[in-house]
């Protein structure tokens, strides 16, 4: 029998109100005052305590050495981590990078500013990045590929590694949705030239609110990053400290702060016990609704180890009397937070980023068409970007963020909500 759903007049699932994404404790409090009484004590140097202080390098330090990585450096966004590894990079004006549009605008508006060409490649059944697509799309101008690590599932690192060499390009690895995932038994951000997170409230743990860090084994561009992220100053602890105080190249001011690094080393002190309780819920949830072969979860592939910052699963087709929108909306009536498609895909005009004004519009710096037309006999014209296996996928999908501070009694409504709402619409 099928029970009437909440959207149509019928009993919520539940009224429970779901907890907040993370907890901050009396340790986190502690940490930050801390903080703020050395920097009382130290006035006359603020910037060495509330800027670049030991909080900040104890958190490069840790976060880095786990990703086997010689250098890392703390900024105040995923946005700006991302940023700073184009201006690490330097490319020149015209030159492309290729990414899925599949993701924050964050993975490529800083190769914008650089005067890069974003080229979209679309995704597979793992819901990252298609390597044979990605080498479809390069030509003479492409300089990088950006690894956006999906939901917290892994890119097919090798090929993509593959790719990058046979044609001397750069791999970036957007990790933002992906702490501590495993590509064949190897964390995410270990394997590619340089990588970034974002550590923001939305991320799997955070510095209570936007930061970012990026990690290299890179020497050269550590360098042109760390001066990037910090006007190209020579601060004491980055390589430009011996050069006199001027500002050496082009860059932008991304600096952290020790209150925001304090906490980020308290948190991460429980971000891998964190992260095994997200697992945990997003499997309990997939062996519960096993029984449901209509939803198909994201594909992982054998040896990789997703940590679920979303869980995402693909309606069959033709199975059920709704569309991917209408079935998270019936979830979400039932008390449970789930989304419908990511970016809105299938929901004009809303969808993957090549489908935003900034690309459809070209409208990046005034009325130029910069650098969209840049060495260019024509604009490119990102109407006619194909990514039909994406947007076929991605229009079916719903999300749910299964995270750690979840108690048993929500994951238990959130698999009731599921499978009244399958069963609900299963024609």
């Amino acid at each position: 029998m099928r029970k009437k759903l909440a959207i149509h007049g019928g009993k919520p699932v539940t009224k429970i109100k779901f907890p907040a994404s993370h907890h901050f404790g009396d340790d986190d409090i502690a940490a930050i005052t801390k903080v703020l009484k050395k920097a009382n004590s130290h006035g006359s140097k603020p910037i060495e305590i509330l800027q670049r202080g030991t909080e900040r390098h104890k958190f490069e330090r840790n976060f880095s050495n786990l990703h086997d990585s010689k250098y890392g450096i703390l900024v105040n966004s995923g946005t700006s981590a991302i940023n700073s590894i184009y201006g690490a990079i330097n490319p020149d004006p015209g030159t492309e990078v290729i990414c899925t549009p599949w993701t924050s605008i964050g993975s490529v508006s800083g190769a914008i500013f650089h005067g890069m060409v974003p080229v979209f490649a679309d995704i597979d059944e793992t819901l990252c990045i298609d390597p044979i697509d990605v080498e479809s799309k390069i030509t003479n101008k492409t300089r990088a590929i950006v690894a956006v690590h999906m939901f917290g599932n892994p890119c097919d690192m090798n090929k993509l590694i593959q790719i990058a060499e046979k044609y001397n390009l750069f791999l970036i690895e957007d990790c933002t949705q992906a702490h501590f995932s495993k590509y064949q038994n190897k964390l995410v951000g270990s394997i590619g030239d340089i990588a970034a997170w974002g550590l923001s409230e939305h991320q799997h743990f955070t510095g209570a609110g936007n930061c970012g860090i990026l990690v290299t084994n890179n020497t050269k561009l550590y360098e042109r990053a760390f001066g990037y992220s910090d006007q190209a100053l020579n601060r004491a602890d980055g390589p430009f400290k011996n050069y006199p105080y001027v500002h050496n190249f082009l860059a932008q001011n991304y600096n952290a702060n020790e209150l925001a690094a304090s906490i980020l080393n308290v948190q991460f002190s429980k971000a891998i016990k964190n992260i095994e309780k997200k697992i945990n819920h997003a499997k309990n949830i997939l062996k519960q609704i096993s029984e449901i072969p209509e939803l198909i979860p994201q594909k992982v592939r054998n040896g990789d180890k997703h940590t679920y910052w979303n869980m995402s699963l693909i309606l069959k087709k033709n199975v059920f009397n709704c569309d991917a929108n209408k079935f998270a909306e019936s979830i979400v009536a039932e008390g449970i937070p789930f989304s419908g498609p990511y970016l809105g895909t299938g929901k004009y005009p809303l969808g993957p980023i090549n489908k935003h004004p900034i690309f459809t519009n070209l409208d990046a710096f005034g009325k130029s068409k910069y650098p969209f037309d840049y060495k260019r006999t024509r604009a490119v014209d990102y109407k006619l970007s194909k990514c039909s296996n994406g947007e076929d996928l991605m229009s079916r999908t719903i999300n749910f963020s299964p995270l750690s501070t979840l108690t048993e009694e929500n994951v238990e409504n959130t698999i009731e909500a599921i499978k009244k709402v399958a069963n609900f619409y299963k024609k």
